[in-house]
């Protein structure tokens, strides 16, 4: 088991805040737990999304897509592509 670490933020201090974010980032990345997917960003414009909210509602409206997580999933991963 490896060494745990307490770190307390002080708010007031913004030099402060961002050494402990390059600590956590600098121990986050030894330890192998970052593989890339956190450094791919999606885009999207204003269009296609207001176009994305309408397949999701007329999908809904349909019966063919319901408000439950897993549902939500499935259509985001199905469109993620199209997004990177």
């Amino acid at each position: 088991m490896g060494a745990r670490f307490t770190i307390v933020l002080d708010t007031d201090d913004p030099q402060g805040l961002r050494d402990a974010l390059e600590i956590a980032t600098i121990l986050n990345r030894n330890h192998g737990t970052l593989d890339g997917v956190y450094n791919v960003k999606a885009k999207i414009g204003k269009i296609a999304l207001i176009k994305m909210v309408r397949e999701v509602a007329r999908n809904a409206e349909e019966g063919k897509l319901s408000s439950s997580l897993r549902d939500c999933k499935r259509f985001v991963d199905g469109k993620w592509e199209l997004l990177l």
